[in-house]
């Protein structure tokens, strides 16, 4: 899935950083080897930190149903996971860097998620389930000395990273099947022990269920009453 995200977010940027014109995006680590392997103007989407996304936790189950509406399954709801890139410009002038950079920043901003359309695979699936991938974008992720912390240990050179966060759904758990169908109207009894007074309440026919509720109820002398709808 994370791969499926990578590409999703490439090609937003390659296409909608300058609209009509294709830019460059590299996913490899900012090292010096690969700045002095580059040719031309290149986006470095930089992949640099993953964890949960706690405030979207559900605890309830997801229920799966069938073409005809049923229940069939339950399973854990989604966990959500911020992946965190630094976006960098890499050009032959720190103002060429700035002014790509800049284009980028306005692009991300365009929407609050990645467009359906440039996500695919399984990531496409979640989406389409009504999941989507929302975006933060310049949230400190990280602060200057874990940055440059980072860099130094991929062997970098240093530019102004963007952060780009993306939220993004992960299925979680197994399906457990569902109990068979209700076939039978579901019956409630409430009842009095010392005066033998009763009340039974039927709840719908799942065959017929725009029937209705139905109430029969026992008087504490014996018998039944006539039954309520």
């Amino acid at each position: 899935m994370l791969s499926d995200l990578d590409a999703a977010l490439k090609g937003y940027l390659q296409q909608q950083t300058i609209p009509g014109q294709s830019v460059q995006v590299a996913l490899d680590p900012p090292t010096k080897d690969w700045a002095a392997r580059r040719t031309g103007a290149v986006l470095n989407l930089f992949l640099a930190d993953i964890r949960e996304d706690i405030d979207r936790r559900d605890v309830n189950l997801r229920e799966i149903t069938n073409d005809q509406g049923v229940i069939v399954a339950r399973q854990p709801a989604n966990r959500f996971y911020l992946v965190n890139y630094l976006l960098t410009a890499w050009t032959a002038t720190p103002e060429d860097d700035h002014r790509l950079l800049g284009l980028a920043l306005v692009a991300l901003l365009r929407q609050d998620y990645l467009p359906f359309d440039y996500v695919s695979g399984e990531l496409a699936v979640l989406v389409e389930a009504g999941f989507p991938l929302t975006t933060r974008v310049g949230l400190r992720a990280a602060n200057e000395r874990t940055y440059a912390e980072l860099m130094t240990a991929v062997g970098a050179e240093y530019r102004p990273p963007l952060s780009v966060t993306i939220s993004m759904p992960v299925p979680t758990g197994t399906p457990e099947a569902a109990g068979p169908p209700q076939t039978k109207p579901p019956v409630v009894s409430i009842g009095d022990t010392r005066s033998d007074a009763a009340e039974q309440v039927q709840g719908p026919n799942p065959e017929d269920p725009d029937a209705g509720f139905r109430t029969r109820t026992r008087p504490a002398n014996g018998g039944n009453a006539p039954v309520k709808p």
